[in-house]
């Protein structure tokens, strides 16, 4: 019998897994603390030991076949190494880390070449052909994140600004004010500065309320972000070569949640790319795990 472990290290909770793979069957479940190693490192690895413990308590090590991890900004914090041969010389266990998107595209696709679409606080696309990954976008609130709750955010203060800059007074204007808890702009300003990501990331379900009452300026705020996100999605597209994989799963909250957002991606995507088929990630992705483990026995008998 050989069992494979997959970690799923998000930023707010660290989901565990133990698959074996013939049959296909999950074994133990297990559900930890946050896992990202960019705000908190030594924490979010003493919450990843702790979930692999449970999880290898009761597999013979002679059959764990494989410990495979994806971590939240662990790209962005250049750890990979570091926390691999953490539990490699932990579990003495072949042991494979990429980021929690990896992970989900994998896992969202089971295993197939496409894309993934991931938009929640921030914002990613992947895409995996023919072995190969590839990424767009994802570069942070301050750079990037488009589609994103944040970038929603950033963007509806930004049309009040401007419509202030202009003279005027947006529709945006007094619900934002409202929801900081201020009286004017410039104290709406240093109150967004001074907040933190996830909390101003907050304010995209403001507009996405007001966008359901019909608010036009929230409604632009909204597609005028996921037009953005999907010209991402047609990047990568272009990237890729001859005989597109035509799969695209989606996952996070804004896609998951705002049917304005979602429907503009993908019927812009669908204006450049007609064939493509999405698809929500219905699976915990530390599921990937058993893809992972067939995507490399192909490669090891080819």
């Amino acid at each position: 019998m050989t069992y494979l472990i997959g970690v799923d290290c998000g930023g707010t909770h660290i989901v565990g897994q133990t698959w074996t793979t013939a049959p296909e069957h999950l074994v133990q479940s297990v559900t930890g603390g946050p896992g990202n190693v960019v705000l908190d490192y030594s924490a979010a690895v003493t919450n990843l030991t702790t979930v692999l413990d449970q999880l290898t308590a009761a597999i013979p090590a002679s059959q764990l076949g494989l410990i495979l991890i994806g971590i939240a900004g662990i790209e962005t914090a250049g750890r990979a190494d570091q926390v691999q041969q953490t539990i490699t010389q932990r579990y003495h266990a072949n042991t494979q880390v990429i980021s929690d998107a990896k992970l989900a595209l994998l896992n969202g696709l089971a295993g197939a070449d496409g894309a993934l679409v991931i938009a929640g606080t921030g914002s990613v696309v992947y895409g995996r052909q023919a072995g190969k990954f590839l990424r767009v976008g994802g570069w942070g609130y301050v750079l990037g994140d488009e589609g994103s709750a944040y970038d929603i955010s950033k963007r509806a203060l930004k049309q009040v600004l401007t419509q202030t800059d202009n003279g005027q007074t947006s529709q945006l204007t007094a619900p934002l004010l409202a929801q900081l808890k201020v009286t004017d702009i410039a104290a709406a300003v240093q109150k967004f500065y001074a907040q933190d990501r996830q909390t101003n990331a907050q304010l995209a379900q403001l507009i996405a309320k007001l966008a359901e009452q019909q608010n036009s300026e929230a409604i632009t705020v909204l597609v005028t972000s996921a037009q953005a996100l999907a010209q991402q999605v047609v990047t990568l597209y272009q990237r890729f070569a001859e005989s597109w994989p035509q799969r695209v799963a989606l996952s996070g909250s804004v896609l998951q949640h705002n049917r304005l957002v979602r429907d503009t991606l993908t019927t812009t995507v669908h204006q450049s790319i007609p064939t493509i088929a999405f698809n929500d990630i219905t699976t915990n992705n530390a599921h990937a795990v058993i893809y992972w483990h067939r995507w490399t026995q192909e490669e090891i008998n080819s």
